[in-house]
């Protein structure tokens, strides 16, 4: 009989992380999860053994024995924390960029704003839901680049997704030219906006990096704007990112490992 599946994942264990440490995560939150500890607990690897898990990568056995988890229905998906040149594209093109070309304008594999967008033909009674939500999340985007006098909309000749200067709908400002924190902040945004409201797993290892202290007190907030449905796990260095009312949500990573 096939193992009931779950919206959420409740509870992961993994033997013999890097050989020695065994962690048992329980009582997983459904919507709010912030690890905590020193560098070099593991907070980064167990960010990775989770998404390896449920999207089916093999566990290296240098990384832990086995790992076992909630079985769940629900797609995983991992924002890491990167700005560095990629030798995959032009050096001077940051992984963070090519990341966010990919979903905002379909550069890649998934779903991309475009896609989404192309809703509205191809499904014409969600037409009116489809442009309510773009609406949200436009607003959203405004009154985060306010102060930079930026503003998002959908260029009417290739229908992509770009910034300009406020009332100045001719100086087109690209993706590229964002800041590392403005184009961080608008790939989570943009990644927790496709979820569509769905039950989905979103995995952040230190998303603060880049981001205006500002933005930190208020990145869960908006991503469960954005998608209340969402179950967030995320790694940080930053209290300014359970600020506002999340230190509940906090797990130590020392209290993860097995006592022997």
């Amino acid at each position: 009989m096939e193992e009931k599946r779950s919206k959420y994942i409740t509870q992961f264990q993994i033997k013999k992380m890097w050989g020695r440490v065994d962690l048992a995560w329980s009582q997983i939150h459904e919507d709010v999860n912030i690890l905590v500890g020193i560098n070099g607990c593991g907070k980064t690897t167990l960010l990775n053994l989770i998404s390896d898990y449920y999207t089916g990568q093999k566990i290296k056995k240098s990384m832990a024995e086995s790992v076992k988890g909630t079985a769940i229905d629900s797609p995983v998906t991992y924002i890491r924390s990167f700005d560095v040149p990629a030798n995959v594209k032009k050096k001077t093109e940051s992984i963070l960029l090519q990341e966010l070309k990919h979903i905002v304008n379909q550069n890649g594999e998934g779903t991309s704003f475009f896609d989404y967008r192309m809703k509205m033909l191809n499904f014409p009674q969600k037409a009116a839901h489809i442009q309510k939500r773009i609406d949200k999340f436009f607003c959203l985007v405004n009154r985060l680049f306010e102060e930079t006098d930026k503003q998002i909309w959908i260029n009417p000749h290739n229908n992509q997704l770009q910034f300009v200067i406020r009332g100045k709908q001719d100086t087109i400002i690209q993706l590229e030219d964002l800041s590392s924190g403005e184009k961080q902040m608008l790939l989570i945004l943009t990644t927790a906006f496709l979820q569509e409201e769905k039950p989905t797993i979103l995995l952040m290892d230190e998303p603060e990096i880049s981001l205006h202290i500002s933005w930190q007190d208020r990145l869960i907030e908006w991503i469960r704007t954005l998608n209340p449905n969402c179950q967030l796990i995320l790694t940080t260095h930053s209290p300014n990112i359970f600020a506002n009312g999340w230190e509940d949500k906090i797990i130590f990573m020392q209290d993860l490992e097995e006592k022997i």
